[in-house]
Order: C-alpha cells, then structure tokens, then sequence
C-alpha cells in the first residue's frame, strides 16, 4: 500500500515508512520551500524522534532555516507558522491511528492544510532535481509557542465567569496544553495527561466509546464540558455538562447559531449529518458540502471565505481565529458561549437527534473496481459523486466511499424514519454483492 495518501504521508512504521523515505520526503519538502523557513513538530509516538530526524536530514540539505519545536499540537505549530511568516511547516503524526502508524503531513504558511499532492513537493520526490544547500536548525520552545497562541486567543474572547473543564489529552501533543486552559482562568481536571506513544489510556482515537472515562469525570466533577483530544490535537470531542458526546455537527450548530449570522458560509464533510442543513437553514446560514478530508474542507473554508468548517471526525475550522483545524479555538468559543449561563447540554437539547451509523468493510482489492461496480448499482437512485456514492432522500442519507487513510469501505447511514436496521441490511447486501462481483 502506498504511504501518499489523499493529504498526508502515512503508514505503518517500519515497513511502510521508514527513515528513508521520510528522508527523501524531507528533501522534497524542502525544495519545495526554496530553501526558506519552515516549522518542523511531532506528537507522542515512539517512531517520532527517529522519523523527525531523518525527515530534518533531508530538509537541511536543501539551506532550508528549520524552526523545530518537539512535541507540539499542530494547531499551535500552524498558529506560528503563519505568525512568522514562514514558507511553510511539516508535521510528524498518524493523526488518531494505532501506534504502529506514523507519517508527515504539511502545513501552507497560512497555516492550513496543504494540498501537497498538487504542489512541487511529489514532482520533486517523484523525479528529483533536489534543492542543494547548507541549511541550519534552531530548536525552539514549544511552550513559548503555546503561550503566544493564548495571547493571542485570550484578545478574542471574553468569559462572564470561570468554567470547570475537563481535559483528556489521550497521552499525545495535547498533554502540553493544560496551562493554556488554566491560564485562561478555567478549572481543568486532567486525564491521559502523561506524554505516551503507546496511547496506554484510551487509545488514539477519541470517540463516543474511548470517552466514557472522561464523561464520568465530567459527571464526577460536576465539569461545565469537557474535550478528547488525539495524538496531534487537531480534532476535538465536546463532551456536554451531563457527560455526553455531543456530535459534532451539533456542536457547530451551537457556535454557528450564537457568533455567526445569517448569510454566512458553514462548510461542512462531505459525510456530516443532515442536522446541518435542516437546522442552520431556519438561522439564514448557508451550508456547502466538501469532500472529506481536513484538508480538503480547510481549503475550501479559505477560498469561499467561510466562518466555520466541520467534519464528522472532529475537524473543527473557526478562521476568525486561524485557518488550521484547531479544537482549542473550539472549545474556547463553546466555553464562551456557555460562560453567559447557558448549560450546553440544555443548548445540545434544542437540536434534534438524527441516527446516525459509521460501518467500516475491510477491503481486499483496489476500491476503483468496488466502486464502479457500486455506482452501476445505485445508479437508479442518482447518487451525488463528489465524494463516494452519496443518496439522499426526504427521511435518509446513505454515504458509501472508501477511506483516504485504510483500506476500508465505509458506510454511513443517517435516518429520521425508525428504519436504521433496514437500510443498514440493504445497503450491506449491496456492497458485499459488488466485493463479491
């Protein structure tokens, strides 16, 4: 399997990716920056600092000036990438995948996600004609960074009172962050705290499942929300007030509805719920549907100049504060939103619940095939092409596309009808009948 994804580099440590290929990664990555300044972080894995030096190896060869700043959220790496005026910045993270994964993914100077497929940086590893020169590295502090991003944030927000918080860091880059939110002036009660790429807490991925310790803590704590971070803190899980794990979608709904305004933009996956449409519709507030992909949906926040981008695995995009997917930034406005006294539970509330149910289908061949074969088969129902095989109708959505990560097929079912178990049947039916074709 290649490790070139759709927006990052990414695979199994050691078999997929090695120093090697991370190194000539590097000097691609530097030719692409002519040499300029870039930004260079990592999280918690255990291949980190081995990956993170060869991919530097290869950087440095092209006279590129590196600013590298160990472990470090990306959202804050992308904060001061665009702060300084830097050429561009890479990553060292598999994002919320096992362990054993690791990889690079790149960041624009602005900050957002990069298109690094479109860009030089594959010509360059593809074909060569690298960048040559004597390029130098200065470690930086990635404390520093942190505190210059809640300078930054504490001048666009205002809390009428403290909030209690509780922080599951996942044992990844997040576990720098708990200063950021005292500091703020909120009560913050620490889980999976300790930096650990083995992720022995709840795992990489936080999720409805992984959470619950934190929901209990909540409960415990009597915390006003809490949020689950994965390894690189790009995505962030809003936990209510009761210990629930709100949506998402929800959870843009709340801060579209009370800091944004009618005829304003809401980017949203391409597999987000319909909740999106059929309640911010009723504020005024515009809906575009993307490909999924945080940097996909990060791309099309800039160039529609949108006010909020979300994904359903937790990408949030707020650009009043910065470009990049940021889940502090997020939870920054919902904690403000809440401060004025409303519990976030009773706002979770007033939003209907549609169910919603993710299958993932392990693949043994080339998606291509599975999904020509699946559009030959849904053809009757027009499903939309922008991303997979997409149908909706007046009480369903079905969303069927293979991942830009693993080598599965997923299936997304959302009703309003009570038939869940139906569809899921049908449309199971229907894929193992392509596979199997």
């Amino acid at each position: 399997m290649t490790v070139f994804r759709a927006y990052d580099v990414r695979g199994v440590y050691g078999t997929d990716l090695t120093e090697d290929l991370a190194r000539r990664v590097g000097v691609s990555f530097g030719s692409f920056a002519e040499g300029g300044s870039v930004s260079l972080g990592r999280d918690t894995r255990i291949s980190g600092p081995s990956l993170e030096k060869a991919f530097l190896e290869g950087v440095l060869t092209t006279g590129c000036h590196v600013q590298s700043y160990g472990i470090i959220p990306i959202a804050v790496l992308s904060f001061i990438t665009r702060k300084m005026g830097l050429k561009a910045a890479a990553y060292i993270s598999a994002s919320h995948n096992p362990p054993e994964y690791n990889g690079v993914r790149f960041r624009t100077g602005d900050g957002y996600g990069l298109l690094y497929q479109e860009s030089s940086i594959m010509k360059f590893y593809r074909e060569g004609g690298f960048l040559s020169g004597i390029g130098r590295v200065e470690d930086r502090s990635s404390g520093e960074a942190i505190d210059d991003y809640r300078c930054y944030v504490a001048n666009k927000l205002h809390f009428e009172h403290p909030l209690r918080v509780v922080l599951d860091m996942g044992n990844g880059s997040a576990c720098t962050m708990a200063s950021f939110y005292e500091n703020l002036k909120m009560k913050c009660s620490v889980i999976n705290g300790i930096m650990d790429g083995h992720f022995p807490g709840r795992g990489p991925a936080p999720n409805e499942e992984s959470l619950q310790p934190a929901c209990q803590e909540v409960r415990k704590s009597q915390a006003d929300f809490g949020v689950g971070f994965d390894p690189d803190a790009d995505r962030g899980i809003i936990i209510d007030d009761l210990g629930r794990v709100l949506p998402p979608e929800k959870v843009a709904i709340i801060i579209a509805r009370r800091r944004y305004k009618r005829g304003d933009l809401v980017i949203s996956g391409f597999d987000c719920s319909m909740m999106l449409e059929r309640e911010l519709q009723k504020d005024g507030i515009r809906i575009l549907r993307e490909r999924v992909g945080d940097v996909f949906v990060a791309n099309r926040v800039k160039n529609e100049n949108a006010v909020l981008g979300v994904e359903r695995s937790g990408h949030f995009f707020l650009p009043e504060f910065q470009y990049s997917d940021d889940p502090f930034a997020m939870s920054l406005a919902i904690a403000e939103i809440i401060s004025k006294g409303e519990k976030l539970s009773s706002l979770a509330d007033e939003i209907p619940d549609y169910p919603y149910k993710q299958i993932s289908i392990h693949l043994n061949e080339d998606p291509t095939g599975v999904m020509l074969r699946l559009k030959d088969a849904l053809a009757a129902m027009q499903p939309n092409t922008l991303d997979g095989l997409k149908i909706t109708t007046d009480s369903y959505s079905v969303l069927i596309r293979p991942s830009n990560t693993e080598p599965i097929l997923r299936l997304y079912i959302e009703t309003a009808a009570g038939d869940m178990k139906e569809l899921v049947e049908h449309y199971e039916k229907i894929i193992h009948r392509a596979m199997k074709a």
